[in-house]
């Protein structure tokens, strides 16, 4: 269609184009949104993978540590048990009590004032060998 003038005029839209154009352009906005969500969306996941694996890392690290805790305290028991057994092999083969008292019982038995120490033989020693000289 031309105007007087010999320009070609601007085609005509109508309400029908107009609706279809309105609902293209919504359309396209929504897309836009979605699209804005989903970046979101990815970036927030990437957040939590990123943290997931940090916190499974640090688990880990963690379990190892224990771990490593574990073996040295077992290997504590160990020790203390063998300890054990050799102070229970001592104790067997030390006095009993019953046997202390026993000896005890003789010791008292025994008359002190009778035993002659090194002094008095050597004195008595001393005085024979004066008698025997005279």
């Amino acid at each position: 269609m031309a105007n007087l003038m010999g320009k070609p005029s601007a085609p005509q839209i109508t309400p029908e184009v107009q609706e279809t154009l309105k609902k293209a352009g919504e359309l396209s906005e929504r897309s836009r949104l979605l699209e804005q969500r989903m970046k979101q969306t990815r970036d927030k996941m990437q957040v939590l993978d990123e943290t997931f694996s940090n916190k499974i890392k640090d688990l880990r690290d963690v379990a190892s540590n224990l771990e490593e805790q574990i073996i040295s305290v077992r290997k504590d028991i160990d020790e203390t048990r063998e300890i054990l057994r050799k102070i229970v092999k001592d104790l067997e083969s030390a006095a009993k009590m019953s046997d202390v008292r026993v000896l005890e019982k003789y010791i008292n038995m025994i008359d002190i004032s009778r035993l002659v120490t090194r002094d008095d033989i050597e004195e008595v020693v001393e005085r024979i060998i004066k008698k025997g000289k005279n």
